[in-house]
């Protein structure tokens, strides 16, 4: 992990938050650069920074105006900023258009500054912030997370602690990465995926996974792993492709292990892949569950969705991280689940807006859900139907949609 680290509009490099970074993260991996805010237009330093940039692992942390950019530069590399009393409004603040800077500048701040949520922003927002007073609206609407702290604009009381535990947050909030989280009728299914002792394991492979996962890096993986839940094609649609492409885009003639979690779905995948898809076996492998033996996998939990694939559908026990992970897939039910439960374990769970027999209704759950919470579980939702409603459910609870890349 790298931090890029970008100071407020008056401040110096080595700011009150790189010198918390610096007792956490190795210096090396800290760029903190001397910024020319008065002297640069906002649109060109931003490529400046986004020059930066030369992995995928990074996370800004951002001061004041500092926070408009990590912000920014968040939004374009879809990871994960921290901003300490971001500034949304340059064009607003007088500080800044009454300090001799362009007004040119002043117009591409106006034109740039954002209207919508970031998800992936985790902010810190001072009690007695006398330069942003009025801080804290904007906070909560255009940010994933807020926390309220004490502190000025400028000095945030044991700015450290806090940056510590939102990095710890946003590792938990990334423990499953997802390729998408929509349910059937959605732009992008669902479908999840993590890194283990340098293997990319996919949770399900959907046509839309498939278009994000080609344009990884995924050859950089020892071993490819695709476990199915189902065959709904919403999960499933996108296997054959995904084995054509690793088998011929990769020099060394790449297989992809399919991992199916009972002998009946593994013979439906067959039928699938070859039958159907006509894909040649040279170019995969499939196992039933019980004959994967990785530390990261503990078993596959049936579970009831649909009747025409009753005995069919499945979520999975995990070990991701040295974390007991539970992910239920499509179901109608918590039942199989609860079970593998406990403080410091991860739920990730399908939530419905709309109601049926066949999935989790969010309205019908949401206190189950909030007493897992409770008792220490880290609960995620995804297979999301109404997206903007489901969020209105959740707020003001622990309960948070997992992120997509």
């Amino acid at each position: 992990m790298k931090i890029l680290n970008l100071h407020g509009f008056m401040g110096e490099a080595d700011n009150k938050n790189y010198k918390a970074l610096y007792e956490i993260i190795p210096p090396e991996d800290i760029i903190s650069p001397q910024l020319n805010y008065k002297g640069t237009a906002p649109a060109e330093l931003l490529e400046q920074l986004s020059d930066m940039v030369d992995s995928d692992d990074f996370i800004f942390v951002g001061q004041s105006l500092g926070g408009w950019y990590a912000d920014k530069l968040s939004r374009r590399f879809r990871r994960p900023c921290i901003l300490t009393n971001p500034c949304y409004f340059p064009h607003e603040l007088e500080l800044i258009t009454s300090s001799g800077i362009s007004a040119e500048f002043v117009e591409q701040y106006r034109e740039m500054s954002v209207s919508t949520q970031n998800e992936r922003a985790y902010t810190l927002c001072s009690d007695g912030d006398n330069v942003l007073p009025d801080n804290y609206a904007d906070c909560v609407r255009l940010s994933g997370t807020v926390k309220a702290v004490h502190g000025s604009h400028s000095t945030i009381e044991n700015v450290g602690e806090h940056i510590s535990e939102l990095l710890t947050e946003i590792q938990n909030d990334r423990m499953l990465l997802f390729l998408g989280r929509g349910s059937a009728f959605a732009d992008e299914h669902n479908s999840a995926f993590f890194v283990e002792d340098n293997e990319l394991v996919l949770i399900d492979c959907p046509a839309t996974s498939y278009q994000k996962v080609k344009k990884m890096n995924w050859e950089q993986y020892d071993n490819f792993y695709i476990l199915v839940t189902h065959t709904h094609g919403d999960h499933s649609g996108g296997i054959g492709t995904m084995l054509q492409y690793v088998w011929f885009a990769s020099y060394m003639k790449k297989k992809v292990t399919i991992v199916a979690p009972s002998a009946e779905v593994r013979e439906d995948l067959l039928l699938l892949l070859i039958r159907i898809e006509g894909c040649e076996e040279e170019w995969f492998d499939i196992i039933i569950s019980d004959e994967l033996k990785k530390k990261w996998f503990i078993s596959s939990v049936p579970t009831t969705h649909v009747k025409p694939l009753e005995g069919r559908c499945f979520g999975y026990h995990l070990y991701i991280q040295r974390n007991n992970v539970v992910y239920t897939g499509d179901t109608a039910t918590l039942e199989p689940f609860t079970p593998l439960l406990k403080s410091g374990s991860f739920l990730y769970t399908e939530a419905s807006y709309y109601q049926s027999a066949v999935h989790l209704h969010l309205k019908e759950v949401l206190p189950e859900f909030i007493k897992l919470s409770d008792s220490g579980v880290h609960v995620y939702l995804m297979h999301l139907d109404v997206e903007d409603e489901l969020n209105k459910l959740i707020t003001d609870t622990p309960l948070k949609f997992v992120q997509v890349i």
